[in-house]
């Protein structure tokens, strides 16, 4: 599998084509110019060194050149090696709400998705430091141990949703208890918890476990994943298609809204700050945690792809040598090993 650094460049791919249709409509056309202006025969007489087909090739060698220098660009990667890193960073656990109000469609195109999309570019931002994913609703369940793997938490992170949460519900207390579960408890320093929800609480020990949060030196930092004016909550079948909506025990439709309160009262309680989805990025919360204390970290492994650009480099370099260098002229490095004879002649004359 290839993967590639800087995908952008792929899409100037797009240039080579039209490059190459280009090269064929101007030979047509200057053929078709000669051909009308003079006879055929009178003209081949008139250029019998100049070759259409040279000409051809030193453009196709050119496009070449220009299509393995954009791969180049592109940074192509493949074949995977294991490292080993050693840096500075911090511990940071995500603590990802996958109840059934998280499916709820005021953020689009949902709450959940929205959040997984906004979580995996924070763990891209997060390299070099340790990661831990938490899944909570009514019930909280570490999915992954701190590491340096961003692929893995990422892989973690994908795959919560409603269908695996055994407890429905939202409790907030059981899922910083999981989250601490995952810290060095000797560490004073170091310790960021990212609690990403749509800010409803059911739970009944989230105050004792906030105090267990700041006695553990954990900053947290709430992200709100709703709006004020909230929405209902859908209720899909096994197909993925829309049943109905959530209603209470009065056959209302239940709406679900962002209640902001309590998470504004735990960023405050430990040191953290609180953020809602309006506005909200991975790098603002990277710039956040990037002002935290930093501490060792080494010995973690992680995956990574060789870099094989060089070979793609190489080979654009030696078309476009060979397409620069190359003549339209039959015979022209002839003419040019005579000429490069009569300077030496000329200089042995004038010794």
């Amino acid at each position: 599998m290839i993967k590639w650094a800087e995908p952008i460049y792929l899409w100037f791919l797009l240039a080579v084509p039209l490059g190459l249709a280009l090269l064929i409509f101007r030979g047509l056309n200057r053929r078709r110019a000669l051909s009308r202006a003079i006879d055929p025969e009178l003209a081949d007489r008139l250029t019998p060194s100049l070759s259409p087909g040279l000409a051809t090739l030193k453009g196709l060698l050119l496009l070449a050149a220009l299509a393995f220098l954009l791969l180049a660009a592109a940074r192509p990667k493949w074949g995977e090696k294991l490292q080993m890193y050693k840096g500075k960073g911090i511990d940071v656990v995500i603590a990802l709400d996958g109840s059934q109000s998280m499916l709820a469609g005021d953020v689009k195109p949902s709450r959940l998705v929205r959040a997984k999309t906004e979580l995996a570019s924070l763990i891209d931002g997060l390299t070099g430091n340790a990661v831990g994913i938490v899944a909570f609703a009514g019930e909280a369940y570490v999915m992954c141990p701190l590491t340096t793997d961003a692929d893995a938490a990422k892989l973690f992170l994908d795959i919560i949703g409603p269908d695996m949460m055994p407890v429905p519900g939202t409790d907030f207390g059981k899922a910083i208890d999981a989250a601490l579960s995952l810290f060095n408890p000797k560490e004073m320093n170091y310790k960021a918890l990212v609690l990403v929800t749509d800010g409803e609480d059911l739970g009944k020990n989230t105050a004792q476990a906030i105090q267990r949060a700041v006695d553990a030196h954990v900053r947290i930092f709430p992200v709100a994943f709703a709006t004020a004016e909230g929405a209902p909550i859908p209720d899909y079948d096994a197909q993925g298609n829309l049943n109905a909506y959530k209603k209470d025990k009065e056959g209302q439709v239940v709406m679900s809204r962002m209640n902001e309160r309590e998470l504004i009262v735990m960023a405050q309680a430990t040191g953290g700050r609180f953020l809602r989805v309006e506005g909200f990025s991975g790098e603002r919360l990277l710039g956040e945690l990037d002002q935290m204390r930093k501490k060792d970290i080494g010995g973690g492994q992680f995956t990574d792809y060789v870099e094989r650009y060089q070979w793609f480099l190489l080979l654009a370099l030696v078309l476009l040598v060979t397409g620069l260098g190359l003549s339209n002229r039959r015979g022209a490095w002839v003419h040019f090993k005579m000429q490069i004879a009569d300077i030496k002649g000329q200089n042995e004359e004038a010794e």
